[in-house]
């Protein structure tokens, strides 16, 4: 629009140059109507300084006075008034009355741009208008990152109107102000940008709602405001992911985040660097949104709130992978049950067990999958069969799952605020047994010699190309959405590995033989032993206090006995 504005500009003035050598005027009335002109000329420019200097502040302006001066046509506006004082002075001191008559033209195609001028500005006065300015400039620039020319020459953080945004953003967490709060997640939510640019809209969406939830914990935002704006970052992000071909990186980025956000609030509660009350915010928002999403991956939900909220957004069995090694991380909500709607993108059928119950989603998925005489033969296992291979592959990926869902877990040794207790987000033993016992059940080797084979696999194996781990490695390409939550591989957490495969051994009803587990831990060297032994006395409720590496870790493992079938009986 800009540019048309100025070629529209630009012809304009010639033709006045035309109209002012074919019709001089005389020095009288030459003189008369720049005295008018120049007195409107400066009523206009003190009526824009006025309004400016009234109704605009550092978070409604935050790109620049670039990108307020490109709307209202301020510059080009001054130009004009410029050139036309210089042709009329010099026509009159010079005694040219086409330069003079030129000059004075000038001014009336001022006075008119003036007005036009204006108009933009005053519509900026409220703040509805300067919210849809900046929504287009961040609009913008996010377009500029979605195509391929751009991106070449400067990445997402190089952006200058994007940093400008964010730097703005940290100023209005840091100060508490939840006007200006609200205005910038506005501005970011309500921006319409292309699908080629919705992967980093999402990048920039998680950077502000890590901002905020900073300023939040250590810098004193009020949490119930940006709790609020938090939800509608989140609603955003989905959406954005609704419209990219593979959603499951950046909403698997996003689960990670949140489980990451709820253990970072309570650690921070418990060590006095947070308030009780920005904690419990946070921690309800996780709780909030972790379900908001496993809605969505549903593809049939219990209850939806929205429409979008039915059917799944997965449409592969890849992504619903991806999305749920993912999704286990950190000790997140509801991740238990997001495997029910992993089984029921996966087979076509919804699993009708309860893991409360001792239900093993994870055996039931391969034997669906993989079964001698009763695999499913519905379209989506014939896909999921594709997407793992072998069975073996199947087994592979799901035990690198549980090292990273294990490596993860909250520490069990701190105290837990009763204020910060939420649905699926609290100490309880049970419900730790109970997110463990859905990988323990997955039981392909029943000996302490396999387990060994099965843990020399873990450390050894190197992802073939076209298994699920190393197309999902592909999928998420370098891309990390800005997310403070470490992406570590499997393959890096050694003492994980061994409680991935210890699990798989351990006893699940009490006064089972626990034979096999202890052969097994016994048979590893003493280093990895007690590096294990340390992790379960971190994660395990009762392995910190054995002092014997075997001991803690079966001890530990214990917590697999506080659910399952024997736990219900005579209720």
């Amino acid at each position: 629009m800009q540019t048309w504005r100025q070629l529209a500009l630009f012809v304009c003035a010639v033709a006045l140059g035309l109209v002012a050598l074919h019709h001089p005027q005389s020095h009288d009335d030459i003189v008369d109507a720049t005295q008018f002109s120049i007195a409107f000329f400066a009523t206009l420019l003190t009526g824009e300084a006025v309004i400016f200097a009234l109704t605009f502040s550092a978070a409604s302006s935050w790109p620049s006075l670039r990108a307020i001066d490109s709307h209202i046509a301020f510059r080009e506006w001054v130009l004009i008034g410029w050139f036309a004082a210089l042709f009329t002075a010099c026509g009159l001191l010079g005694d040219n009355a086409a330069s003079a008559t030129y000059g004075a033209l000038l001014f009336l195609l001022a006075n008119i741009f003036g007005i036009f001028s204006f108009i933009q500005l005053f519509g900026l006065a409220s703040i509805d208008g300067r919210n849809r300015l900046l929504r287009r400039t961040l609009a913008g620039a996010l377009a500029r990152q979605g195509t391929g020319f751009s991106s070449f020459f400067y990445e997402l953080e190089n952006d200058p109107v994007i940093n400008s945004y964010l730097g703005t953003v940290s100023q209005a967490g840091t100060s508490n102000d939840p006007t200006a709060i609200r205005n910038l997640v506005d501005q970011l939510v309500e921006a319409e940008v292309p699908p080629a640019a919705a992967e980093d809209a999402i990048t920039v969406h998680l950077d502000v709602l890590h901002r905020f939830s900073r300023a939040t914990l250590a810098g004193g935002a009020d949490p119930v405001q940006v709790s609020a704006c938090a939800h509608a970052l989140i609603d955003s992000v989905i959406r954005h992911c609704r419209r990219l071909p593979d959603p499951a990186p950046p909403l698997g980025a996003l689960s990670r985040y949140l489980a990451w956000l709820a253990n970072t609030a309570l650690l921070m509660s418990v060590r006095g660097v947070a308030s009780n009350r920005a904690a419990r915010e946070l921690v309800a928002l996780t709780t909030d949104a972790r379900l908001k999403i496993l809605r969505c991956v549903d593809p049939d939900p219990k209850s939806a709130t929205a429409r979008d909220e039915l059917g799944t957004i997965f449409t592969k069995p890849l992504q619903v992978l991806l999305w749920s090694g993912d999704f286990t991380e950190f000790h997140g909500a509801h991740q238990a049950s997001a495997l029910y709607g992993a089984y029921e993108i996966l087979t076509g059928t919804k699993f009708m067990g309860n893991y409360w119950d001792g239900a093993s989603i994870l055996t039931q998925l391969r034997q669906a999958l993989y079964g001698d005489t009763d695999a499913f033969s519905t379209p989506e296992a014939v896909a999921s069969r594709a997407a793992f291979g072998s069975p073996e592959e199947y087994d592979h990926f799901w035990a690198l799952v549980t090292v990273t869902a294990l490596a993860t877990l909250r520490d069990t040794r701190l105290p837990h605020p009763p204020e910060l207790v939420r649905p699926e987000f609290t100490p309880d033993h049970q419900l730790l047994g109970a997110y463990l016992r859905t990988f323990a059940t997955h039981r392909y080797f029943a000996t302490a010699a396999q387990g060994r084979e099965a843990l020399l696999r873990l450390v050894s194996r190197a992802d073939a190309p076209g298994s699920p781990a190393a197309e999902i490695l592909r999928a998420r390409g370098s891309n990390t959405y800005r997310v403070p939550a470490p992406l570590v591989e499997p393959n890096q957490r050694p003492a994980a590995m061994i409680l991935a495969i210890a699990c798989r051994l351990a006893p699940l009803v009490p006064g089972d033989d626990d034979t096999e587990l202890r052969t097994f831990l016994a048979s590893l060297p003493s280093p990895a032993l007690t590096a294990a032994a340390r992790l379960a006395a971190r994660i395990l409720p009762g392995a910190a206090v054995e002092s014997d590496p075997v001991e803690a870790i079966t001890v530990g493992l214990k917590v697999l006995q506080l659910i399952g079938a024997h736990t219900q009986e005579g209720t």
